[in-house]
C-alpha cells in the first residue's frame, strides 16, 4: 500500500494506541445461519444480542497496482484498507456514509473515520463520480491527498447481527447473505456479483490484552 496509507489522516476520528483490539475472523461454511447463532449463544462467555441487525454495505478502495490485496494475500501483519460505509438499501440509499481507515497491527485493530453525505449509487455509476462526490465532502486535505492515490475496486454487502458477552467484555458480530458486488471504471449496473449462499462469518472482538482473555472462551473458539 502507498506510504500515505500508512500515516494517521488529520483530522479523522481517531483511537489511541489502547484501543486497538484483538479482532480474529472465522469463516464457517455448511453449517445452517441458525446452528452458528446457537453455538454462539451456548459460547462459556453467555452472548446475546445487543443491538438491531442491520446491512452493511462496504466499498473497497487500493492502488492501481493493489497493493493491499498483495499485502494481504502475503500475509503482512500491518496494513492498512480504505472503505466507504453505509447501512441499509444497496442502491440509491438516504443513509449518510461513513470513509474508514482499517488499521491492522498484528492481530489488533482499530479504526479511524470521517462522516460522509449520502452516496446515491445508481445504475451508470462511474468512477470518476467519485470526484464529484468528494468535492461535496468536508474532509481534511491529508485525506483527500490519500484519496487521490487509490481508486474502488470492489462493493460487499451483508446482513449483521450483534452479540455481547454477559461481562461486557466480549463483542461477536454474525454476518450473512455475503455478497461480492465488480465495480468497473465506467457504467457500473451492479448486476456482476458472486453470493456466498452456505458462509457465515463471525468475527469476535476483545478490548483488552490478548494474554487476559478467558482462557475458556479461548479454548472455545480454538478447538471449532
Amino acid at each position: 500500500m502507498a506510504t500515505t496509507l500508512n500515516a494517521s489522516p488529520r483530522g479523522t476520528k481517531s483511537k489511541p494506541d489502547q484501543d486497538f483490539r484483538f479482532e480474529r475472523k472465522y469463516h464457517i461454511q455448511g453449517l445452517p445461519k441458525a446452528e452458528v447463532e446457537m453455538w454462539v449463544r451456548h459460547s462459556p462467555a453467555f452472548f446475546s444480542e445487543c443491538f438491531p441487525p442491520r446491512h452493511i454495505n462496504n466499498i473497497y478502495f487500493d492502488t492501481p497496482a493493489l497493493d493491499n490485496y498483495h499485502e494481504n494475500l502475503s500475509g503482512q501483519a500491518d496494513r492498512t484498507k480504505i472503505r466507504i460505509r453505509w447501512y441499509g438499501a444497496f442502491l440509491d440509499s438516504p443513509a449518510k456514509a461513513t470513509l474508514e481507515y482499517k488499521i491492522k497491527r498484528g492481530m489488533v485493530g482499530t479504526k479511524e473515520s470521517c462522516k460522509l453525505p449520502p452516496l446515491k449509487l445508481l445504475p451508470g455509476f462511474s468512477c470518476d463520480d467519485f470526484d464529484h462526490y468528494w468535492e461535496q465532502c468536508d474532509i481534511p486535505q491529508k485525506v483527500s491527498m490519500d484519496l487521490k492515490t487509490v481508486i474502488p475496486t470492489i462493493c460487499n454487502r451483508y446482513h449483521r447481527k450483534y452479540f455481547l458477552s454477559a461481562d461486557s467484555k466480549y463483542r461477536i458480530t454474525v454476518d450473512t447473505g455475503l455478497e461480492f458486488i465488480a465495480i468497473d471504471r465506467f457504467d457500473n449496473q451492479f448486476q456482476r456479483k458472486r453470493i456466498l449462499q452456505n458462509s457465515v462469518v463471525i468475527e469476535l472482538k476483545y478490548s483488552g490484552d490478548i494474554a487476559l482473555m478467558d482462557e475458556r472462551l479461548f479454548n472455545f473458539f480454538h478447538s471449532e
